[in-house]
């Protein structure tokens, strides 16, 4: 085999492990304190943090989102949405189920987990994940 054909093979194996490797929450669902700032906003105004996620997540607009979350059963259509969104985004594990449990038992811990992923470079942690 030529060299060009090997430097091929070699991307396509660097592209796999970065991409389809499954990584996890940079922080946990009780990591709310890693983040005080977020902690507090989240808790005093947490339509302010869902807004904010929903729009780095691209799932929709801020006013949209912050309107959406005083409707009751579409901010939880619209949240698993969201964290849906994420997982998508930085290869993370779990499901419809895992993330309607995070978001019906602790729901302000869940949206710090969420702004806290979000404000870290997704290249970044996955250049982690190709490193270990």
């Amino acid at each position: 085999m030529k060299l060009k054909t090997y430097r091929k093979i070699w991307r396509c194996w660097e592209n796999y492990r970065l991409y389809c490797v499954m990584g996890d929450w940079s922080h946990s669902i009780f990591g709310c304190f890693d983040d005080l700032g977020t902690c507090v906003v989240t808790y005093f105004i947490p339509c302010y943090t869902y807004a904010m996620n929903a729009q780095k997540s691209d799932t929709t607009n801020c006013l949209v989102a912050a309107i959406l979350f005083f409707v009751p059963f579409v901010n939880i259509f619209c949240w698993l949405k969201i964290r849906g969104n994420i997982r998508e985004k930085y290869h993370i594990e779990g499901g419809v189920v895992s993330d309607l449990m995070m978001i019906l038992c602790c729901g302000l811990c869940a949206l710090v987990q969420e702004a806290q992923q979000l404000d870290e470079d997704p290249m970044a942690a996955a250049a982690g994940v190709v490193r270990n």
